[in-house]
C-alpha cells in the first residue's frame, strides 16, 4: 500500500481553510501586549501581541491603521480585534488586525458607539437640524474652564484677528463626573444671553478625560439651543457626541476662534478698497455732474428761455397744421374707402344678385323667342320647299300624267322580256289598280 504524498502548500492551504472555518472571531477582542512593532513606509503595521504565556505574529493594513484615533507604542497594552489565518509563505499562523484599542477603556469606547448610534437614530446629528453661521458676528459666549488652555488660545486668536470682539464666558468643568451637568447650565446662561455665537472649547485629553462630552444630556441640550454653536474640543483626531451635535464641528479652539471672527487685516484691506472705489465713483460723479452744468451754462435756450418758448410754439404750430392736414387727407381716404366698400357690398348682396339676374333671364327669354320664331319659320320655309320636291317626285304625279306602273308577281315590269304570254300582271294608276293578262309583246326598235 503506497503512502498519499501531498506538497507542502497544499497541507497549509488545507489548514488555512479549517481555520478559517472553524475559528471565528466576530466579536472577540483579545488583549495583549505590543512587541516588535514595525511601521513600514507603505502603512502597514507589522508587530506581536503577547502575554505572559504565549506570542503571536499581527498584521494591520494601512485601510484599517488609517481608522485608528490613537499612536500604537511598542509595549502598549492594546485590544485588537481580526480574523486568524495561516501565511502560506512562512507556513506561520497570523492574526489579521482590523481593530484596535487602548487597554482600560474598551468599554468606554463601547458606550461611546452605543450613544452615537443611539442618538443618530434620534436625529440628534442630522444635518437639517443644525442653523446656520449668522453674516456677522461681533458678540461671542465662549463656555470653557476658566483657567484651561483653550480659553487663552481663543482669546489670543481673537485679539490678532478680531480684538474689538465683545466677549463673555460662561465658565464650566470640562472633565470629571461633574462636568456634563457644570457644562448644560453654562450652555442654557449663554444661550440667553443674546450672542451672535457660542463656542464649546476644551483642550486635548485623553479619550477618558473627553467622555464627559458624550453625555447623552448633553447633547440634547445643545440640540435644544436657540444660538449658533461652534464646538472645538480636544485634538483632530477626537471627535465626541457633543461635536457631532452642534452646528459646527472644527478640530482645535483655535479653528472654533477663527471660525467666528473675521481678519482684522483683511477687513482694513476691505475698508481700503472700499474706500478707493467710494473716491473713484465720486470724482466720476463731480466730473459727470460739471459735465452736465456745462452743457445746462451753453445751452441758448437756457439763456433766452422766451425764445425757446417761441420756437417750441412755431414748432407747435407746424405739428398742428401738419396733423390736420394728415387728419384730412385721412378723413377724404376713408369717405372713398366707404364709398368703394358701400359698391362692393352693393354688387355682392343678394339683392344685386337676384336684379341682375332677372335681368339677365328677361333678356335671354326675348332673345330665345326671337330666335324660336325665326328657327320655326326657317324650318316652315324648308319643309315646304321639300314638301313641293317630294310631289314633284312623286309616283303619283307622274301617273297623273297618263303613265302607269305594271307589275310582275310584285316585281316592277320595265322591259318587255320580264314577262310571259299569258301571265298575269297588275297595272297601277293615278285612281286605282288593273289586272290583265298579256296576250302579245312587241319590241320597239331602239
Amino acid at each position: 500500500m503506497s503512502a498519499r504524498v501531498v506538497p507542502v502548500s497544499a497541507l497549509l492551504t488545507r489548514l488555512k481553510n479549517v481555520i478559517a472555518q472553524s475559528v471565528p472571531l466576530d466579536g472577540v477582542w483579545i488583549q495583549g501586549e505590543i512587541s516588535n512593532l514595525t511601521k513600514h513606509r507603505s502603512g502597514h503595521y507589522y508587530f506581536s501581541i503577547k502575554d505572559s504565556r504565549s506570542e503571536m505574529s499581527c498584521v494591520m493594513f494601512a485601510s484599517y491603521v488609517n481608522r485608528l484615533r490613537f499612536s500604537v507604542e511598542e509595549g502598549m497594552q492594546v485590544l485588537v480585534n481580526g480574523s486568524v489565518s495561516i501565511y502560506e509563505q512562512r507556513g506561520s499562523l497570523q492574526l489579521y488586525v482590523k481593530a484596535m484599542r487602548p487597554e482600560g477603556i474598551g468599554e468606554l469606547y463601547l458606550e461611546f458607539e452605543q450613544r452615537k448610534r443611539r442618538l443618530e437614530q434620534q436625529g440628534y446629528f442630522s444635518e437639517e437640524a443644525k442653523k446656520p453661521q449668522p453674516a456677522w458676528i461681533e458678540n461671542i459666549g465662549i463656555v470653557t474652564a476658566r483657567d484651561g488652555a483653550a480659553l487663552q488660545d481663543v482669546l489670543v486668536t481673537l485679539k490678532k484677528r478680531w480684538p474689538m470682539m465683545n466677549v463673555t464666558l460662561y465658565p464650566a468643568l470640562v472633565q470629571g463626573r461633574d462636568a456634563p451637568a457644570s457644562l448644560m447650565q453654562a450652555l442654557r446662561r449663554a444661550d440667553r444671553g443674546g450672542h451672535d455665537a457660542l463656542l464649546l472649547v476644551r483642550g486635548g485629553g485623553s479619550f477618558e478625560d473627553l467622555f464627559c462630552f458624550n453625555d447623552e444630556n448633553l447633547v440634547k441640550t445643545i440640540y435644544d439651543l436657540d444660538t449658533f454653536l461652534v464646538a472645538g474640543i480636544g485634538h483632530e483626531v477626537d471627535t465626541t457626541l457633543a461635536e457631532l451635535a452642534a452646528d459646527v464641528r472644527v478640530a482645535t479652539p483655535t479653528y472654533a476662534a477663527q471660525r467666528v471672527s473675521r481678519d482684522q487685516y483683511d477687513a482694513l484691506r476691505w475698508i481700503e478698497g472700499a474706500k478707493q472705489f467710494l473716491t473713484d465713483r465720486t470724482r466720476q460723479m463731480i466730473t459727470h455732474s460739471r459735465t452736465v452744468l456745462s452743457s445746462y451754462e451753453n445751452n441758448p435756450y437756457l439763456r433766452d428761455p422766451l425764445m425757446w418758448v417761441v420756437e417750441k410754439q412755431m414748432r407747435l404750430d407746424q405739428l398742428s397744421g401738419a396733423l390736420e392736414n394728415a387728419l384730412t387727407k385721412r378723413y377724404e381716404m376713408a369717405c372713398v374707402r366707404e364709398r368703394s366698400l358701400k359698391d362692393a357690398l352693393w354688387a355682392a348682396s343678394p339683392r344685386h344678385a337676384i336684379e341682375s339676374g332677372r335681368q339677365k333671364l328677361d333678356s335671354a327669354r326675348g332673345l330665345l323667342n326671337q330666335n324660336t320664331r325665326t328657327q320655326l319659320r326657317h324650318q316652315k320655309e324648308r319643309f315646304a320647299r321639300s314638301v313641293a320636291l317630294l310631289d314633284a317626285c312623286s309616283p303619283l304625279q307622274v301617273l297623273s300624267r297618263g303613265y302607269a306602273i305594271v307589275q310582275a308577281e310584285g316585281k316592277v315590269v320595265r322591259a318587255v322580256d320580264e314577262v310571259r304570254l299569258g301571265e298575269e300582271v297588275r297595272i297601277t294608276v293615278s285612281d286605282g289598280t288593273l289586272k290583265a293578262a298579256i296576250t302579245k309583246k312587241e319590241k320597239t326598235n331602239g
